[in-house]
């Protein structure tokens, strides 16, 4: 088991980089491997010091290595040091013990205790794990009973004699009991460990499918898989909700004039000025080339408002560009359009009424924002009376 986790592992770890994790699991269960091979060493040959040593050592070092993993998979920096430090101790208390009485409570105790104070590292640090769900859960409970495990082996020794030696420890009841517990328990957590790396890097992939490679916001894969969701919402909460579809003015003559390079340099300082501007809740979207779009959600206008969030944070878009840019750079400006969501409206005909609206924006003179009832009001900043039917911005 532990050489086929060895493999499964190193697959993850070649085929999804981005799973530094995988590569520690793998390290791990690779010494969890070498642990059965030091005992079947220990009972057909004479080198019983050096397998019983190296043995306890790699074993040691293989929980050890799974808490750096655990670490580094709940994207904290691995503190591998202090796990070091950690095995060296554990090894350094084995040696104290070698010539102690095996059978009696301090010597199996002191045995068994290294190996609890890794188990408990390993628990700690599955607290961290960002996942929430029942295999995170299931994981610290099982590394919560690898724990007690091995606090409780020393009773169980002594109940059932560990030998006097340890190869007689080799073929005594009380080692199969051990390790086949020990095993079981190790099977169990690497099973759900390989179904947590397996989960996320399933998710960065999903990521990387649904996001531009530019300018890195949602690209339209993910507009389509999020947004139906965001309208479901949206009709259940009886709450609005706004697409605003935004438009780059002359963006070939950028390419042109300044070239491509220039224009991508635009595409995304732009993008992140759209991060900047917009609250967690609101979806940014680059629809391709120089069109963008941003699905607002608004629980407190009201269905007729035209001075909704979305109006507001198109408004804000459009006076921040006017100094966003380098010196050197093109004055950059935006037209758009804003819409709300009807109930039963598919996702294509809620942004066809947007892009229209854009490209209306672009054939009254460019630089504004219309809303889906509005006539042309080109003013930067308008009192709106009850009349009103354009948002400027």
């Amino acid at each position: 088991m532990a050489a086929l986790f060895v493999m499964t592992y190193g697959v993850v770890a070649v085929s999804y980089p981005r799973q530094r994790a995988a590569a520690w699991f793998m390290g791990s269960y690779f010494l969890g491997f070498l642990t059965p091979v030091c005992e079947l060493m220990i009972r057909f040959t004479d080198h019983v010091p050096i397998f019983s040593l190296f043995g306890y050592a790699v074993f040691l070092g293989g929980i050890l290595m799974m808490s750096v993993g655990v670490q580094a998979f709940a994207g904290r920096r691995p503190s591998w040091r202090f796990a070091l430090l950690v095995w060296i101790a554990g090894i350094a208390l084995r040696l104290a013990i070698w010539g102690g009485a095996r059978g009696t409570m301090p010597y199996e105790l002191l045995f068994q205790l290294p190996f609890a104070i890794a188990s408990f590292l390993v628990l700690l640090a599955v607290r961290w794990i960002g996942q929430k769900g029942p295999i995170r859960g299931l994981l610290m409970g099982i590394f919560g009973i690898i724990c007690g495990h091995f606090l409780a082996k020393p009773f169980l020794a002594i109940s059932l004699g560990s030998g006097a030696s340890a190869k007689a420890y080799a073929n005594s009841v009380y080692a199969v009991a051990s390790q086949v517990s020990t095993g079981v328990l190790l099977v169990a957590a690497g099973l759900c460990l390989m179904l947590l790396v397996i989960q996320k890097a399933l998710e960065e992939s999903i990521l990387d499918a649904e996001t531009d490679p530019l300018t890195k916001l949602t690209n339209r894969r993910g507009l389509n898989r999020i947004a139906p969701r965001l309208m479901a919402e949206a009709e259940r909460d009886g709450r609005g909700l706004y697409v605003l579809v935004l438009d780059l003015d002359y963006f070939k003559r950028i390419n042109d004039d300044y070239g491509h390079a220039t224009g991508d340099a635009v595409l995304v300082a732009f993008a992140r000025l759209l991060e900047t501007l917009a609250t967690r809740d609101v979806l940014t979207v680059r629809m391709g080339g120089e069109e963008f779009a941003l699905l607002v959600p608004d629980g407190e206008s009201a269905p007729d408002a035209i001075d909704n969030r979305a109006t507001r944070l198109g408004r804000s878009i459009r006076v921040a560009l006017e100094s966003f840019m380098d010196p050197g750079m093109p004055r950059l400006t935006v037209s758009g359009g804003v819409v709300r969501y009807i109930k039963g409206e598919t996702l294509e005909g809620l942004v066809a009424r947007a892009d229209q609206l854009a490209y209306r924006a672009k054939r009254a003179g460019r630089d504004r924002i219309l809303h889906d009832r509005s006539d042309v009001v080109p003013e930067r900043n308008l009192v709106w009376p009850e009349s009103a039917r354009l948002v400027a911005g």
